[in-house]
């Protein structure tokens, strides 16, 4: 009776856990590079000796220099291996389940600060970048469209709980926490010397002073 061939077995989690590391070495590596030598002056090429990996491996994975970019910007707003999409994330799954708006904005403000930390260095490679590259461009003003959404997410959440202040529209309440709580917002004020804990304060202050009936004790 002939033999029955046994096929190998693939761990596919295996593999893609694999994957998921070297897209993480690949991401980090670009980050180093664009954070020093600016988006213009690194090349792919320069990203995969970084990494330690073959030019065609940073194509594989992301197709072209913006792609990298893209997936750095997604990976430092998530701040989870991979870059899920932002609201699927812990911290504003956490904010949206919080019955009490209060602390819904407190927890969204603590959120934040992590957010930008990570990524405000590499939006400010894009913001230069986009002034020369229009395909950056693009992409900036695609995740600016991206955040705004985001936000309004939140604004909607303050509306449901019966949070907002008289005669302030969901609409209004999203271009307000969209414009308060931008990292250019952020940096003029670090900028103009105030600590990360009194800008945090300030925030959270300054939000719900616009957003709600009274002001956060």
């Amino acid at each position: 009776m002939p033999s029955r061939k046994r096929t190998r077995s693939y761990d596919a989690s295996g593999r893609q856990q694999r994957a998921l590391e070297n897209q993480e070495k690949m991401l980090e590596a670009a980050r180093r590079l664009f954070s020093t030598r600016g988006y213009q002056e690194t090349r792919v090429e320069d990203i995969a000796a970084e990494a330690g990996v073959a030019a065609p491996t940073v194509y594989a994975s992301f197709q072209s220099k913006r792609g990298i970019l893209h997936a750095l910007m997604k990976r430092l707003t998530s701040g989870v291996p991979g870059g899920p999409p932002l609201l699927d994330t812990s911290g504003p799954r956490q904010v949206n389940a919080e019955p009490d708006p209060r602390r819904a904005l407190k927890l969204f403000v603590e959120h934040l600060m992590g957010v930008q930390e990570r990524a405000i260095p590499i939006y400010e490679v894009m913001k230069h970048a986009a002034r020369v590259d229009p395909e950056i461009a693009d992409l900036l003003a695609g995740m600016q469209q991206h955040r705004f959404s985001n936000l309004s997410t939140l604004a909607r959440r303050f509306g449901q709980l019966g949070a907002l202040r008289a005669g302030l529209s969901v609409d209004d309440a999203s271009h307000t926490l969209w414009a308060i709580a931008s990292p250019e917002v952020r940096q003029l004020l670090l900028g103009a010397g105030w600590p990360i804990d009194r800008y945090r304060d300030w925030l959270e202050d300054t939000l719900a002073a616009a957003l709600f009936a009274t002001r956060r004790r």
